[in-house]
């Protein structure tokens, strides 16, 4: 089988692709970052590149994809693996066409940080790593996911207890007003003073339901419990689903369990 050109996709993967595109356009074509705010899980730029990459995505990724378009799990996931197994097939090497003298590597198996290594030094190895991750595929800033940090303040913690009203799915009609309520309990050595939750994902465009920025939130002492509350506007025109993901954050902005998931609600909208 030929080796498939540079920016090419294997003829397995092409087809996996243009099946997953079909899903989405079944779906109504929703935007990734509508998806991605279905999903809760992943990121706008990781779902894009699910079907614009050039390699096959880990399952997880796929399966936000396929719950974000109501696809089927269980049939997609058998696609999935069959995909896989097909392109692990295609860089298998022929028994029959090989020979002990033939060892030159393939071009797409080549590790291009063994071409760059020579004659450079160890910034410059540590420079191409991302490009060794990648496969060749042009990293970008908004594809990668950060890694998880720790709280800005040392023995900073919080804990998320529940939904106190509007469990998640809930359906309302077009311009409904509902008081969203979540109680979560500082569970660290830090007393929450002047803090807020900020929505992440300002601006927030008239299709999406409407809230303030930010909320406060009460001052709450170390172990004690805290509700939390958000007046919300569902959209005016429907269907429409609605995730809306929060960070606390202080007076500045600056978000004080970066690496941690955010607090979020999912409403759904119908006539």
């Amino acid at each position: 089988m030929a080796e498939p050109k540079a920016g090419e996709r294997p003829a397995a993967l092409e087809s996996f692709v243009a099946a997953l595109k079909r899903l989405r356009e079944d779906a109504g074509a929703p935007s990734f970052r509508r998806m991605a705010q279905k999903s809760g899980a992943v990121s706008h730029a990781t779902l894009h590149l699910t079907v614009t990459g050039h390699r096959l995505q880990p399952w997880e990724t796929v399966r936000e994809f396929v719950r974000a378009c109501d696809g089927d799990e269980r049939e997609w996931q058998v696609r999935w693996q069959n995909t896989e197994q097909a392109l692990s097939d295609e860089e298998s090497p022929d028994p029959d066409g090989a020979t002990p003298a033939d060892t030159t590597p393939q071009p797409r198996r080549r590790p291009k940080w063994l071409i760059a290594a020579a004659g450079v030094g160890v910034a410059v190895l540590c420079a191409l790593a991302g490009v060794w991750v990648f496969d060749g595929e042009e990293p970008t800033g908004a594809a990668q996911e950060s890694p998880a940090t720790g709280p800005v303040h040392p023995g900073d913690a919080s804990e998320f207890i529940g939904d106190v009203t509007v469990p998640d799915g809930t359906v309302l009609g077009p311009g409904s007003e509902f008081v969203k309520v979540w109680k979560i309990r500082n569970e660290g050595s830090v007393a929450w003073r002047d803090r807020f939750l900020q929505r992440d994902d300002l601006p927030v465009e008239s299709t999406e339901c409407q809230t303030a920025d930010r909320i406060p939130i009460t001052d709450t002492p170390p172990g004690q419990p805290v509700d939390i509350a958000v007046t919300v506007t569902t959209p005016s025109s429907a269907p429409a689903d609605c995730t809306v993901k929060w960070k606390m954050v202080d007076e500045s902005g600056r978000q004080l369990f970066p690496g941690s998931r955010p607090i979020y609600f999912q409403v759904h909208v119908r006539r």
